[in-house]
């Protein structure tokens, strides 16, 4: 028996990788990130920490167009990735502030809102981390509510173990205790109804860890999806490190998403907050 014909076989969708990775700087590693994303299959991934001043778009290699936005060039400042088969398919993009922006990407299916935040870190001021989620708040409300919708960052915060009435948003396979930070990430889940993708998925503790600091190490990077649509997220896990970042691991998850297929087209110069016009970058 050979199966169905051809045309009476249920399609497939493909499986496209979004991870998220904290450089430290992107000063001299941005073919690194290209190699990496080239090795690891990732066609999207949010950079945090790139410490580049600006607003631009740019070819990096291996067919990569990197989005970002930074303020100083000494801190912060984010990015998101995207690959040669993937960036044809960016329509709109958004920077926010140094730690958050979005790109919207067709799909056959809708369409896709990729947001890459950058929380402050536990020891900034409550003043900085309120006025970064209601930053992120306002930016999640203005995503249309039929928007597939992934948040991937480095968060800042350990969701820990315990799911006790956050169910919903929480699978109960995270690390550790949770902290101050880590309730913030879950008001802002429970508020959204988001679920942090790792929680959902069993693996070993060394494989969760995404932070290694002077022997220390925990899970402070997380990607996130509109819980209706858990079940498109395949697989979530931590890659080995790379030498593009010293302390985080990259995260990635791999989705079920229908992607346009490549065609040529002239290139296209992004605005904040608009959809492409014709024209250099």
């Amino acid at each position: 028996m050979r199966g169905l014909p051809r045309n009476g076989r249920p399609r497939l969708k493909k499986l496209v990788r979004i991870g998220t990775l904290n450089v430290g700087t992107l000063s001299g590693k941005s073919r690194e990130v290209a190699d990496l994303m080239k090795r690891r299959k990732i066609q999207i991934l949010c950079l945090q920490e790139t410490r580049w001043k600006g607003e631009k778009a740019k070819e990096i290699g291996e067919g990569v167009k990197l989005f970002y936005k930074g303020e100083d060039g000494r801190k912060n400042g984010v990015g998101i990735a995207i690959s040669e088969s993937v960036k044809d398919s960016v329509s709109a993009v958004q920077r926010i502030s140094d730690r958050i922006m979005s790109v919207r990407i067709d799909t056959k299916e809708g369409s896709w809102t990729v947001v890459s935040v950058y929380a402050p870190q536990t020891g900034c001021p409550d003043k900085e981390k309120d006025d970064f989620y209601e930053a992120l708040d306002d930016v999640i409300r203005s995503v249309p509510e039929d928007d597939f919708l992934t948040i991937a960052g480095d968060l800042n915060g350990h969701v820990g173990t315990d799911r006790r009435g956050v169910e919903r948003v929480h699978g109960g396979r995270g690390v550790g205790s949770k902290n101050g930070d880590g309730e913030r990430i879950l008001d802002l889940a429970v508020a959204h109804d988001l679920a942090i993708c790792s929680t959902f998925f069993a693996k070993r503790e060394s494989q969760k860890m995404t932070y290694s600091s002077g022997g220390r190490k925990t899970e402070v990077d997380h990607i996130l999806v509109r819980r209706r649509a858990l079940k498109t997220v395949r697989d979530v896990k931590v890659l080995p490190i790379e030498d593009v970042a010293t302390q985080h691991r990259p995260l990635v998850a791999d989705l079920n998403v229908i992607l346009p297929p490549k065609v040529k087209s002239p290139k296209k110069k992004y605005q904040d907050g608009i959809g492409p016009v014709t024209g250099e970058c």
